[in-house]
């Protein structure tokens, strides 16, 4: 069974609601996606991991980094203000190598892929509390500040 939602004019992405081979679980807060992505994260290869990392006025839900890629990942969960998460996570370029926005497997029929592949940012689904998916991948941020960058490596790592 597949379902698919979207905006008229805009390039829609169609996933199986049974692709991740398990019934999905609801899940109802930003705090539900936090533990399914940081194991995800882990597994990808990112041990190091902070939540809720304060930069400026926002907060990284998750901030991650791998010793052996020397890179660094961010992550912002949101149910389904999708472009508020956008916003956020494009900021986020500015001390990350690499930006996601996750979110329910259901919200992701509603993204415009289009203008998180412009922005660079990649999208993880999450179906139920132990599984996610990666649905694109983001692109390296070519604004990435080394200061804020070497400073929450830092932080990681004490």
């Amino acid at each position: 069974r597949r379902r698919r939602r979207g905006i008229p004019g805009r390039r829609q992405v169609t996933i199986p609601l049974i692709a991740f081979g398990c019934a999905m679980a609801l899940l109802k807060t930003e705090a539900s996606l936090a533990d399914p992505v940081s194991v995800y994260v882990r597994r990808k290869g990112f041990p190091l991991q902070l939540r809720e990392l304060q930069f400026y006025d926002l907060r990284v839900d998750l901030y991650a980094f791998s010793p052996v890629k020397s890179l660094t990942v961010a992550v912002e969960f949101n149910l389904y203000k999708w472009r508020r998460a956008v916003a956020q996570a494009s900021l986020y370029q500015l001390c990350s190598d690499w930006v996601f926005i996750a979110v329910p497997v259901s919200t992701v029929p509603r993204l415009d892929i289009d203008l998180l592949r412009e922005y660079g940012i990649g999208l993880i689904a999450v179906s139920d509390s132990t599984h996610c998916r990666q649905i694109l991948a983001p692109l390296q941020s070519s604004v990435v500040r080394a200061d804020y960058r070497r400073t929450y490596i830092n932080l990681l790592r004490r």
